[in-house]
């Protein structure tokens, strides 16, 4: 017997200094709108059941805390991102931001310049 998936939802999870964040880098269909804000609220009306699939349990946990990685509209910025807990949606989150960028650098999204690496992140905030 095999299992077959028709759907997957790719996630990296990252932990700074204890705070965990699911990072969403893969399996989303592309998100519209002229904004971030547009696109979270898009996220939020339209594909709400990802934030629960990720957050809460089983796969998460009242702590848990995710981010969807997206186009930015901003052509200045390496990524756009979308974050969000078990209880809905923000602006910006500060281990967040470390967490995403840490996964961005990480899996060579953003390359690594020495000595230091420049991240532009576009949220709603």
């Amino acid at each position: 017997m095999s299992v077959r998936f028709s759907n997957s939802i790719f996630t990296i999870d990252s932990h700074t200094a204890g705070h965990p964040t699911r990072v969403v880098v893969g399996g989303l269909p592309k998100i519209p709108g002229n904004s971030v804000a547009e696109k979270r609220d898009y996220v939020k009306n339209k594909m709400d059941y990802i934030r629960n699939f990720l957050c809460n349990e089983p796969r998460g946990h009242s702590g848990m805390y995710g981010a969807i990685l997206t186009e930015p509209v901003n052509k200045d910025a390496d990524s756009g991102v979308i974050f969000f807990s078990p209880v809905g949606y923000d602006d910006m989150c500060g281990h967040g931001t470390i967490g995403v960028t840490t996964i961005l650098i990480g899996t060579g999204m953003v390359p690594l310049e020495e000595p230091s690496t420049k991240v532009t992140l576009e949220t709603p905030a």
